[in-house]
C-alpha cells in the first residue's frame, strides 16, 4: 500500500473516531464502529458491534415499571471491591462510657455522640478525634438519647415514656424538655427525631415480657401515641430502627427478635428461626421495613424470614444510591446460653431495591478490613456519611469507614442511558410516551440503541386505605370508563358497598390493560361516653393542677379546650394546667383515629381559692423593756402566726387566735421587728406577712456608771471591770499599767476586763483606763480615769 493511501486511511480513521463517541440519539438504527486495524480496507471497518436493548418498542400500562437491559459480546470490566480505613482506634475510645445510638449521629457536622455514666463523648469523624462535652444539672444516669438536628441539641431520658431533658450539642446545663412518667414497659426502644413534627419519638420497646410495635412522640406536655401496639404483624412486634433517608422523614426497621403477639412466653416461633431469650422464645425476624413519619405507616421491603439476611448485624443506608449495607453480625439460635457467647463475623452485604435486587448479597472489602467483633453485643452500629460517600462502622474497639466507590476497571467500559444511569440495566416508570437510548463503549467500540415506550393510561380511583366508622357502610368506587370490573366479593359493578373491615380488590380492564388494585377498609371504633377528673377541684390562685381522662381508650385522640373557646390547649389523656388565675371550665373532646366517627365530650370546672388579706398591725404600747403589738381580725382566718425574723413563724404567746403580742426583755432604744400573717385551713390561702417595727423608750438617757475597783478572784462577784449604761451601743475599753503601757483593749464592753494581760493575771494596784463610748442615739463620749484591782 502506498504512503498517500495510508495517510488517507489514517485521516478517515481519526474523523470516524471523533463521530463514534457521539450517540446517535435520534436514529432508529445502531451506530457501529470498530477499529480493527490500520491496514484493512475502510469497508472492513464498518459495523461489527452487536449491542441491543432486549426490550423493543412497547406499550405499558400507566403506573407500571419496565426493566431495560442490553445484550453484547463486548468485553466487560472487572470491578474491585471498596476499601476500608480506620478512623479512630480503640486507644481513643473510652469503652466504659461507650453507648452510641442509631440516631445519635449529627450528619451535618459528622459528629457521633456517646452518653454513659454521666459522660458525653463526641467523636469527630472529619478530624478523627474524640472529645468530652461538659454538662451540668444531670437529671440522672440516663442512657436513652437521640440527636435533635433541628435544634442542634441532645435529648436524654431514662427509658420509654419518661421525662425528657435537653442539652445544647456543645454542652452546658441539662434542662427540662418534655413531660413524662416512669415507664417500665419500654426499654431498648428505637429513639429518633421527627423533623416533620419537630419532636422526639420512639418505636417499639420491651417490658413485662412483652415487645411492642407502637410509636410514641413527646409534644412537650406528654407522650402522644402515634401508632397503637397492633398484632396484625405489619410489621411484627420487634426489630430496631437503624437508618433513615436523607431528610429523616422515612426510617428503616431491620430484623431483630420479636413475633406477631410480642409475648416472650409464647416460647414458639411461627415466623422462621427461633431466638431464645432468658424467659422464652422470640423469632429471628430477618426482615426490612420502611416507616413513613408523615403517616406512621410501614411498607415492607424484604419479607419476614428473608433468606438473604444471614446475620444480625449493623445496618446503614446510602440514600444517595438507595443501597443498604449490612456489616458484621451473628446468627442467633434457640439456645439462650449459646446466644450469650456467639461471636460476630466481619462480612459485608449490600442490597439495592431500586436496581431490581431481591435481597442482600455478599461483597468483600480490601485494605485494613476490621476483624470480627469479639462478642455479639460488641458489633456496634453503622451510619452513612453523605459528605464523603462512605459507611461508618462504630464499635467499642474502633471506628472504621468503608468506601464502596473505590473501584478500578480492567477495561475502559462505559455504559450511559438517556436517564443518566451507568448501570447494565435500569428500571423505568415513565409518566408519558418516552424514547430511551443507550450508549455503550469498551474503549474500542461505541454503540447505541433506542427503544420507545408508550403509555396506556388506566387508573383506579380508590385510595390504598379507606376508613369508615364501625357500624356504618362505606362505598368503594373504582371509577367509570372501564370495559369490565371484577371485585373479590364477586360484584361486577363500578362500585360496591361494604360494612366490614378487610382487604378488597378490584380488577378493571380497558381495551389494552388490565389492572388489579387492592384497597384496605379499616373500621374505626367510635369514642364512647367518658368522664374527666382533676387532681384537685379547688385550688389556690396561681397554682398548678392536672386534668385527666378516666379510663382513656387506646386509639382515641383527646383534645382539650377552655369552655367557649375553639383553640386547642392540649392533647392526650392528661392536661397540665400552670398558674391558674381564676375559676375556669375545661372541655375534653374524644375523636376516633382517623376522625371519621362522631366525637364525644366531657367538661369540668376548677374553682380557685383566693389568698387571705394581710392583717393590719399597729403598736399598742411602748416601754423601756417591752413593746406590745396588736392587729385586726382577718375574714376567713382561723388564726395568726408571728415571727421576728420573717423566716421562723410560731403562734402568738396567748394562742393561735390571739390578736396581740408583747415582746419583753428588751433594752432601752432597742428596735424590734414583728411579722404577722393570717392562716386558713388551706396552707396556700395564708396571707402575705405584714411587717412592723418598734423601738423601746430610754427614760434614763445617756447616763453611765464606771466602778473605781473590782476583784477578779473568780467568785462571780465584781470579777470584771467595764462601763454600764442603758443606752450604750458600742464602747472601746483600753487599760494601761502604772508606767502608761497598754496591757489590754477590747470592744466587747459587755465582757469587759478580767484583770489579765495576754492570759497572765496582773498584780494588785491602780490602773488607768480610757473608754470611747457611742450611744444608741449616735452621741459619742470619751471617759478617762483609774480603777483599783484587788485580789
Amino acid at each position: 500500500m502506498s504512503k498517500p493511501l495510508l495517510h488517507i486511511y489514517l485521516l478517515l480513521f481519526i474523523i470516524t473516531s471523533l463521530f463514534a463517541v457521539i450517540p446517535n440519539i435520534g436514529a432508529s438504527k445502531f451506530l457501529f464502529i470498530k477499529h480493527s486495524g490500520l491496514f484493512n480496507d475502510f469497508d472492513t471497518m464498518m459495523p461489527t458491534c452487536p449491542i441491543k436493548i432486549t426490550t423493543r418498542d412497547t406499550i405499558i400500562c400507566s403506573g407500571s415499571s419496565l426493566h431495560l437491559s442490553f445484550k453484547t459480546n463486548l468485553i466487560s470490566g472487572a470491578t474491585l471491591p471498596g476499601t476500608w480505613r480506620l478512623l479512630i482506634g480503640a486507644a481513643s475510645i473510652d469503652q466504659s462510657a461507650f453507648n452510641i445510638k442509631a440516631f445519635g449521629y449529627d450528619v451535618k457536622r459528622n459528629y457521633l455522640y456517646s452518653i454513659l455514666n454521666k459522660k458525653i463523648t463526641r467523636y469527630d469523624l472529619n478530624a478523627n478525634i474524640s472529645s468530652v462535652i461538659l454538662a451540668t444539672n444531670w437529671p440522672g444516669n440516663y442512657t436513652e438519647f437521640t440527636y435533635d438536628d433541628t435544634n442542634n441539641r441532645l435529648l436524654l431520658w431514662r427509658a420509654g415514656r419518661d421525662s425528657v431533658y435537653a442539652l445544647p450539642a456543645n454542652g452546658g446545663a441539662w434542662s427540662y424538655a418534655g413531660a413524662g412518667y416512669r415507664d417500665n414497659e419500654n426499654y431498648n426502644i428505637s429513639a429518633y427525631w421527627n423533623p416533620i413534627a419537630k419532636r422526639v419519638g420512639f418505636y417499639g420497646g420491651y417490658g413485662i415480657m412483652q415487645v411492642k410495635n407502637w410509636i410514641y412522640e413527646n409534644d412537650g406536655n406528654s407522650w402522644v401515641q402515634m401508632r397503637p401496639n397492633l398484632t396484625d404483624c405489619t410489621p411484627p412486634k420487634g426489630g430496631n430502627i437503624l437508618a433513615a433517608n436523607a431528610n429523616k422523614t422515612k426510617l428503616y426497621l431491620f430484623s431483630g427478635k420479636g413475633s406477631c403477639t410480642g409475648n416472650e412466653l409464647d416460647n414458639t416461633c411461627a415466623l422462621g428461626s427461633g431466638w431464645a431469650t432468658a424467659n422464652g422464645m422470640f423469632c429471628w425476624l430477618k426482615d426490612l421495613w420502611e416507616l413513613d413519619l408523615a403517616t406512621y405507616t410501614f411498607k415492607n421491603i424484604l419479607p419476614v424470614n428473608d433468606s438473604t439476611i444471614q446475620y444480625e448485624g449493623a445496618l446503614a443506608y446510602d440514600y444517595k444510591k438507595g443501597t443498604f449495607y449490612l456489616l458484621g453480625g451473628y446468627q442467633p439460635t434457640n439456645d439462650y446460653s449459646l446466644n450469650q457467647l456467639l461471636n460476630n463475623t466481619n462480612k459485608i452485604f449490600e442490597f439495592n431495591p431500586s436496581s431490581g435486587e431481591h435481597g442482600f448479597s455478599e461483597i468483600i472489602g480490601t485494605t485494613n478490613q476490621p476483624a470480627p467483633a469479639s462478642l455479639n453485643s460488641s458489633n456496634g452500629l453503622a451510619y452513612f456519611d453523605s459528605s464523603a460517600n462512605r459507611i461508618i462502622w462504630a464499635r467499642p474497639d474502633g471506628i472504621w469507614a468503608y468506601y464502596p466507590d473505590s473501584v478500578s476497571y480492567s477495561a475502559a467500559k462505559s455504559v450511559l442511558w438517556s436517564t443518566g444511569e451507568g448501570t447494565d440495566s435500569i428500571q423505568i416508570s415513565p409518566k408519558a410516551n418516552t424514547t430511551y437510548w443507550l450508549q455503550y463503549s469498551d474503549g474500542f467500540n461505541v454503540c447505541t440503541d433506542t427503544v420507545t415506550v408508550k403509555i396506556d393510561t388506566i387508573h383506579v380511583a380508590l385510595p390504598a386505605i379507606a376508613y369508615a366508622c364501625n357500624g356504618n357502610s362505606f362505598t368503594l368506587n373504582a371509577g367509570a370508563g372501564f370495559n369490565s370490573y371484577l371485585w373479590n366479593t364477586g360484584d361486577t359493578s363500578a362500585q360496591i358497598s361494604v360494612n366490614k373491615a378487610g382487604i378488597y380488590w378490584v380488577n378493571v380492564k380497558d381495551s389494552i390493560c388490565s389492572v388489579k388494585d387492592t384497597f384496605t377498609v379499616v373500621m374505626v371504633n367510635p369514642p364512647a361516653d367518658f368522664s374527666i377528673l382533676a387532681r384537685s377541684d379547688s385550688i389556690c390562685t396561681n397554682t398548678n393542677n392536672m386534668l385527666y381522662v378516666v379510663n382513656p381508650v387506646s386509639g382515641i385522640n383527646y383534645s382539650w379546650y377552655m369552655a367557649g373557646n375553639a383553640t386547642i390547649i392540649g392533647t392526650g389523656d392528661t392536661l397540665l394546667l400552670n398558674n391558674i388565675k381564676a375559676t375556669s371550665s375545661y372541655v375534653a373532646v374524644a375523636q376516633s383515629t382517623p376522625a371519621v366517627c362522631p366525637s364525644k365530650s366531657a367538661a369540668i370546672t376548677i374553682t380557685t381559692i383566693d389568698t387571705l388579706s394581710r392583717p393590719v398591725v399597729v403598736i399598742d404600747s411602748v416601754g423601756p423593756t417591752s413593746i406590745t403589738f396588736k392587729w385586726n381580725a382577718v375574714v376567713g382566718a382561723i388564726g395568726y402566726l408571728i415571727s421576728t425574723d420573717g423566716i421562723n413563724y410560731h403562734s402568738p404567746t396567748n394562742g393561735l387566735t390571739a390578736q396581740s403580742e408583747t415582746i419583753n426583755a428588751l433594752l432601752p432604744l432597742q428596735t424590734i421587728s414583728l411579722y404577722v400573717k393570717a392562716i386558713s385551713t388551706y396552707s396556700c390561702q395564708s396571707s402575705m406577712a405584714t411587717l412592723i417595727t418598734g423601738t423601746t423608750t430610754n427614760p434614763l438617757g445617756n447616763n453611765i456608771f464606771i466602778p473605781n475597783s473590782f476583784t477578779p478572784n473568780g467568785d462571780g462577784k465584781n470579777d470584771t471591770f467595764t462601763v454600764y449604761g442603758n443606752a450604750i451601743d458600742k464602747a472601746k475599753i483600753s487599760i494601761y499599767n502604772q508606767w502608761g503601757a497598754l496591757i489590754f483593749q477590747t470592744e466587747n464592753f459587755k465582757k469587759g476586763w478580767d484583770g489579765t494581760s495576754n492570759g497572765i493575771a496582773q498584780p494588785m494596784g491602780l490602773y488607768s483606763y480610757s473608754i470611747a463610748i457611742i450611744f444608741m442615739d449616735g452621741t459619742k463620749k470619751s471617759v478617762n480615769g483609774s480603777v483599783l484591782l484587788l485580789r
